[in-house]
C-alpha cells in the first residue's frame, strides 16, 4: 500500500511539473514587457534636459529590459520589469554614474520614472516623463 502510495504522489508531482510554462508570459498571452518597448523622448526634470532612451528586450532574461542612453548617460541601464513597473536595482551605468529607482507605465503614450543617481559621489533625485 505504500509503495501503491509514493508510486502516485510521484506521478503528481510529474504531472504538475510538465505544466510548468514555459516563460513569463501570462495565460492570456499579453508579454508584460511590450508595453515598454520603443525609443522613448524624455524631459529630465532634475536637469531640463531632453534626450532619447530605447527600451529593449533583455536576451539573457525574460523579465528584463535594456534602458539604452537612461539618465542621458549614453550607457544602458538594466531594469526589471514587475507589472505595470521597471524597476532599476543599484546600478553603475558609465563611469562614475550610479542609478537607483523605478518607473511606471502610465499608458502607452507615457512612462514616468523617480530614481537617484549618483555622479562621483554627488546624489540627486530625479524625475523623468518618458513619453512616446
Amino acid at each position: 500500500m505504500k509503495i501503491l502510495l509514493g508510486f502516485s504522489i510521484f506521478l503528481m508531482v510529474i504531472g504538475f511539473s510538465a505544466c510548468a510554462p514555459d516563460s513569463n508570459i501570462p495565460p492570456d498571452g499579453v508579454d508584460p514587457i511590450d508595453k515598454f518597448l520603443g525609443t522613448w523622448n524624455v524631459s529630465d526634470n532634475a536637469t531640463k534636459i531632453n534626450y532619447e532612451v530605447t527600451i529593449e528586450r533583455s536576451t539573457s532574461n525574460t523579465t528584463l529590459v535594456i534602458l539604452s542612453n537612461f539618465a542621458g548617460s549614453g550607457d544602458v541601464a538594466v531594469g526589471l520589469v514587475a507589472g505595470n513597473s521597471i524597476v532599476l536595482n543599484y546600478q553603475q551605468i558609465g563611469q562614475n554614474w550610479f542609478v537607483i529607482g523605478n518607473g511606471t507605465f502610465i499608458n502607452a503614450n507615457r512612462l514616468d520614472f523617480r530614481y537617484t543617481l549618483e555622479i562621483g559621489g554627488n546624489q540627486e533625485d530625479r524625475i523623468a516623463i518618458f513619453v512616446n
